[in-house]
């Protein structure tokens, strides 16, 4: 086997506000190329797990190395940086802007990451070819996001996730939104673009029909053993 592009040792993590740990997990190594699937049920820390993973949220014990990289040793312009380069990020809320048309939703990582504009190869042809592969209607390309339907937007934040072919892809959720042929589609367009580019997919959901897509699915109650003691997080 590969090796691990994203390893977790010994990490606790809790939130300002309160007095226990919402994760305590000994080590998850996730290698090149994997699609791993974490499941559970809400209020579990997944999201929080993602966060720990992507370096939104540092641990206040442990280590997290994502592509050989110790999170812990970048400053904060430098994991945006990192972030931004390697990580393609489907967020539960989408996070798109507003005022930004869809096709500049789209290209907004390659603005900021010239690794990822490079990988590209031709910015504005790839991310029309990712909006026509999640059937998002051309005459709609160049209208603001906040003119979309739920649906349209969550299959935006997927083309920009996939831009620029990110190392790790990162999945919160993405298919919430989603009715039953967009999201077959949406797994199509997925695992077709990881496998093209041997990335790596961590992808958290309660969908089990999803589940079964995966090479490998844990439950987050088996290696978060603040379970077990804690209040519950996102």
């Amino acid at each position: 086997m590969t090796k691990p592009v994203i390893q977790l040792s010994n990490i606790r993590f809790r939130y300002s506000e309160q007095d226990q740990d919402v994760l305590d997990i000994a080590d998850l190594q996730v290698y090149q190329g994997e699609h791993l699937f974490i499941q559970g049920a809400s209020g579990r820390g997944k999201t929080t797990l993602l966060n720990i993973i992507t370096g939104i949220n540092p641990p206040y014990t442990g280590q997290v190395q994502v592509l050989d990289t110790p999170l812990q040793t970048l400053s904060s312009i430098q994991s945006d940086q990192f972030r931004v380069d390697h990580l393609g990020i489907i967020f539960q809320q989408f996070n798109l802007l507003p005022y930004l048309s869809l096709l500049e939703n789209v290209q907004l990582p390659c603005w900021f990451s010239s690794k990822r504009r490079t990988q590209a190869v031709d910015v504005e042809q790839s991310s029309t070819d990712l909006l026509t592969q999640l059937r998002i209607p051309e005459r709609l390309f160049n209208k603001p996001a906040s003119a979309l339907s739920v649906g349209q937007q969550q299959r935006v934040a997927v083309a920009r996730a996939l831009i620029g072919k990110p190392a790790i892809i990162i999945a919160d959720e993405p298919t919430s939104a989603l009715d039953t042929d967009n999201r077959k589609r949406f797994l199509d367009l997925l695992f077709s673009q990881a496998d093209k580019q041997n990335s790596t997919v961590v992808f958290v959901s309660h969908d089990q029909y999803i589940a079964q897509h995966f090479s490998r699915v844990i439950d987050i109650s088996d290696i978060n053993q603040a379970i077990n003691h804690t209040a519950t997080v996102s």
